[in-house]
């Protein structure tokens, strides 16, 4: 029993004995990992601000793609690109958002190209049709968003919407017929074609009418367009048989069994365009 005292006693004294020489591998260790850990810290610094002012990486070119309704300039111009910028700096997500004020443009894409180029991707409205709203006149997309004020310059080609605005809302419902029945027009070879349309009417005494490019004025009413464009078609060729001008004629083809040809718009509405194609 005394020897089994006397070992554990040895022992313990010989722990003691060997604990000053760990202490100081610990702190040596901890030192180096510490210094270690700065020098990485210092060259990841440096190297970030060595690349922040490098001019390797200085905005040399910018590309504008699919730009067609609004200039190369004007997009760069809207995006607020400085050509001293770095482009490690560039905020592509507030570009994107600079760009996307401009009316003209739906959405955009910046990207950059490594070591001095941004590429900047944007894609156009498509103009559809100008809508009356009050005294003045709106370009309106296929979504039936009037996206912008018709401002001379504005270079489209499209007809003018009219009635279509009601109580201070865009009747959605009617723009979705409406369109419906252009693509319909522009998938066939008859007369009228869709660019052939000056104005399209809508109220509630002549439903929905069109305008042409040479002062005729159809009023069609929703629906069945295969059947009235067809007694159209007849009814035009009596009038050339007959040596009858076509201009400022009012034709009623709503009710097909009996369709309804007089001479001036008089049975039009009031604010016809003027007989032809509004150009932009």
């Amino acid at each position: 029993m005394k020897a089994f005292f006397k070992r554990k006693k040895k022992n313990s004294i010989n722990r003691v004995k060997k604990q000053p020489g760990i202490i100081p591998g610990e702190i040596f260790r901890t030192l180096a990992m510490v210094g270690v850990a700065g020098l990485l810290a210092f060259f990841m610094v440096y190297a970030y601000n060595f690349a922040m002012c490098a001019d390797y990486f200085q905005l040399k070119n910018t590309i504008v793609k699919n730009c067609s309704k609004v200039s190369k300039e004007r997009i760069i111009e809207c995006a607020g690109i400085s050509p001293s910028i770095n482009i490690l700096t560039v905020n592509t997500g507030k570009i994107e958002r600079e760009i996307e004020k401009e009316p003209w443009i739906e959405h955009v894409s910046v990207g950059r190209e490594f070591p001095n180029r941004l590429v900047i991707e944007v894609v156009e409205r498509d103009a559809a049709a100008l809508l009356q709203k009050d005294k003045d006149l709106y370009i309106v997309d296929r979504n039936g968003e009037a996206f912008k004020k018709f401002e001379p310059g504005d270079n489209t080609d499209i007809p003018v919407l009219t009635g279509f605005y009601r109580d201070g809302t865009i009747r959605g419902d009617l723009l979705k017929k409406t369109f419906e029945f252009l693509d319909y027009l522009s998938e066939k070879d008859n007369f009228p074609r869709a660019w052939n349309i000056s104005e399209i009417y809508v109220d509630d005494v002549y439903e929905f009418s069109v305008v042409t490019d040479n002062r005729l004025f159809l009023n069609l009413g929703f629906g069945d367009y295969d059947k009235k464009l067809k007694r159209l078609k007849r009814v035009m060729m009596d009038l050339t048989r007959n040596n009858q001008d076509e201009a400022s004629l009012s034709i009623d083809l709503i009710d097909c069994s009996r369709i309804t040809v007089r001479r001036g718009n008089s049975v039009g509405p009031k604010n016809l365009t003027g007989g032809h194609k509004t150009k932009i």
